[in-house]
């Protein structure tokens, strides 16, 4: 009995992780972070539920109607020749949210954030074909970086999660420690370079 719950424990912990850290949820945090320390109070809530809406509402009702349809096998897309019409359309979704806040005039931080999200988006879709890299890896870092760059530094602390989410991916055998750890790396690369480029630094 002891053996069983000693194998159920890591179990449970993995799978946790992995829905806690969600590519669909760890956006949301961030975006709250990044409106909360940028937009006026004002349009603040206005700004947070374009991004829930076209980061996380749409792409997953659009998942959920591939599945119903026989698209995709599961919500969880663990096939990756199925993964890359999900992607798209979560692309397009994203990019359409991101005019939108600009249309609206919502701060350029925010709008940069979502530059650099969809960044990451185009790169990791383009290797999803051939490699099946992690994006539960690459989204939480690169949502680490925005905050880091754009919130505050000492947001920094939340880089110690990105090896308990890699395990995850790996215990779950989601993915190989190789494919979680290039997702993470280039998600960093990525995002600072696009931050740079807009000449978006660290706030104090």
């Amino acid at each position: 009995m002891a053996r069983s719950n000693s194998l159920t424990i890591p179990a449970c912990i993995a799978w946790g992780t992995s829905v806690l850290f969600s590519p669909f949820l760890v956006p949301i945090v961030t975006a709250a972070g990044v409106v909360q320390k940028h937009a006026d109070p004002q349009n603040a809530l206005r700004w947070l539920v374009i991004v829930v809406l076209f980061v996380t509402v749409l792409p997953v009702l659009s998942i959920a109607v591939m599945v119903r349809c026989a698209k995709v096998s599961d919500f969880h897309l663990q096939n990756r020749e199925e993964r890359l019409l999900p992607l798209c359309c979560t692309l397009i979704s994203m990019i359409a949210g991101t005019l939108l806040l600009h249309q609206l005039g919502a701060a350029r931080e925010i709008v940069w954030a979502g530059v650099a999200y969809i960044t990451n988006s185009v790169i990791f879709s383009a290797i999803t074909p051939m490699w099946k890299i992690s994006f539960h890896s690459s989204v939480a870092t690169g949502c680490i970086t925005v905050l880091v760059m754009l919130v505050n530094p000492q947001f920094g602390w939340l880089f110690l999660l990105i090896p308990l989410i890699s395990w995850a991916r790996i215990y779950r055998k989601r993915h190989t420690l190789l494919q979680t750890v290039v997702g993470a790396v280039l998600a960093v690369g990525n995002t600072v370079l696009v931050l740079h480029t807009a000449k978006l630094g660290s706030q104090s």
